[in-house]
């Protein structure tokens, strides 16, 4: 709308594309995160192709979006000569290769730049996030690379307000933000009542504003005491429409980590009436391993996702990594699907193909020539009448070391009607430093007949498993 943002305490970079690349070249903050990278890059516990922090420490995904024509991924950093949050930046033209950019926003008014999200206007980029000790704030850009943020003069536009006990008004947490014809909404991703991770519900506060800077409070876009448990909250949520009239509403818990409402999105009264809840993350209590999400609509009117995986190594000088970009669409029935985005498969090379073969009951097959610690295989498997029937990944020779990945059937069914699919780390590693976690054991219904279709992608110490379309662990 036309409204000037003071600048932030970083370098000013130019204004146009080719003087942006040619002043990148020579920038010491940029050399110094290129000089980072490059030192790391012998860990072989770092990963090759999920995108990983230059140093430092990196959580959440922040941000992601579509700027004309690359893709831009903001997420929580923390520099190690600093003890304090920033936004770090990445940009890429396919969502696989990824490259640095400088730090995008620094913390002024707030102790930490948290998580958020943006909105993709036709001349601008808006970034909302949540000041921590301050509260949620704007701030915008409108260059090429998106270098040069702005901060709104009144920031924090949504301050931390005191509250009862029950959480009300309300709570000022991770926000997200998006236009309607009447102005601008954001959601404050938080909890009501009790204490988090134990006996709280999951709230997520709606708010208005014409201006970005005058914000106004409408109540709860959905308070939830059924679909999840007590203790769960709604942090870091992404609100978008996923077709044929829904909506998703993407977001984090605490407690039970990446989950998802999808439901009609009732403009009027300014409710989401969900329709489905799912769970993103098997593992057990305390967060999981697939951790907060970001999520944008691209211009080719996809809904994309990446998360932060939570288990790296955290002494060795980095610790953080983003899962995979997934595509999210709605079945005909209006069950999710997810998949890893087109566009990996560019990085395949050395393919090797197994023959098909007879698996022994309780027995097991090596395959000869196939191996590696960075690597996707494509598995289908027929269960038959098995009971249990899987793969065996990062084996080592006498199989001290094996991650499983495992199709469980249920005996008090029919075979196709309700199946699990689950990962076992117990076996994983044999260092002392390393702790295992539980079994991570997901929903996955095989339609009669219908063989196990596996995608999986193994990255040093991490392996992600899409089953289908309709399971990702």
């Amino acid at each position: 709308m036309g409204t000037e943002f003071e600048p932030l305490g970083g370098a000013t970079y130019p204004d146009t594309l080719e003087r942006q690349l040619a002043a990148l070249e020579t920038d010491e903050h940029l050399l110094g995160l290129r000089a980072r990278r490059a030192e790391l890059a012998g860990d072989r516990y770092r990963p090759l192709y999920h995108f990983s922090p230059p140093g430092g420490k990196m959580n959440d995904p922040n941000g992601l979006c579509q700027w004309r024509g690359r893709y831009h991924l903001f997420y929580q950093f923390t520099p190690p000569e600093v003890g304090r949050v920033h936004w770090g930046h990445a940009v890429s033209h396919d969502l696989v290769r990824w490259q640095d950019l400088p730090i995008a926003l620094y913390p002024t008014t707030e102790r930490d730049c948290y998580s958020g999200q943006t909105l993709v206007e036709d001349e601008r980029v808006i970034a909302i996030y949540h000041g921590t000790q301050s509260g949620n704030a704007i701030a915008t850009a409108d260059d090429p690379l998106l270098l040069n943020w702005r901060k709104h003069p009144r920031n924090p536009v949504i301050p931390i307000v005191p509250v009862t006990p029950e959480g009300d008004p309300y709570r000022v947490f991770d926000p997200c933000i998006w236009r309607e014809a009447d102005g601008y909404y954001a959601l404050s991703g938080t909890y009501a009542g009790g204490e988090r991770s134990v006996d709280c519900r999951n709230v997520d506060h709606l708010f208005r504003s014409r201006d970005l800077a005058q914000w106004e409070h409408l109540g709860a876009l959905i308070e939830d005491g059924f679909h999840t448990e007590p203790g769960e909250d709604g942090a870091v949520p992404n609100f978008w429409p996923i077709g044929d009239g829904r909506h998703m509403l993407l977001f984090f818990s605490h407690k039970r980590a990446a989950q998802y409402y999808v439901g009609e999105y009732d403009r009027e009264a300014h409710r989401l009436i969900p329709e489905r809840h799912g769970r993103l993350a098997f593992d057990g209590y305390d967060r999981g391993g697939l951790h907060a999400p970001s999520a944008t609509i691209d211009d080719d009117g996809r809904f994309l996702a990446i998360f932060n995986l939570r288990e790296c190594a955290q002494t060795r000088g980095w610790f953080g990594m983003m899962s995979l970009p997934w595509h999210l669409w709605l079945a005909p029935d209006h069950s999710v699907r997810m998949a890893p985005v087109p566009g990996l498969e560019s990085l395949r090379f050395d393919h090797r193909q197994a023959a098909p073969v007879e698996i022994p009951a309780n027995g097991e097959v090596l395959l000869d020539g196939i191996g590696g610690s960075a690597i996707e295989i494509e598995a289908r498997i027929d269960p038959g009448a098995a009971r249990e029937v899987g793969l065996t990944l990062l084996r080592s020779p006498g199989g001290e070391e094996q991650t499983t990945i495992t199709l469980y059937r249920d005996a008090a069914r029919h075979a196709t009607e309700r199946s699990r699919l689950g990962i076992d780390l117990s076996r994983s590693s044999t260092r002392p430093d390393v702790f295992a976690r539980t079994p991570e054991i997901g929903p996955l219904q095989l339609d009669e007949g219908e063989p196990l279709a596996l995608r999986l992608f193994i990255d040093r110490g991490c392996v992600e498993v899409f089953a289908g379309d309709r399971l990702c662990l």
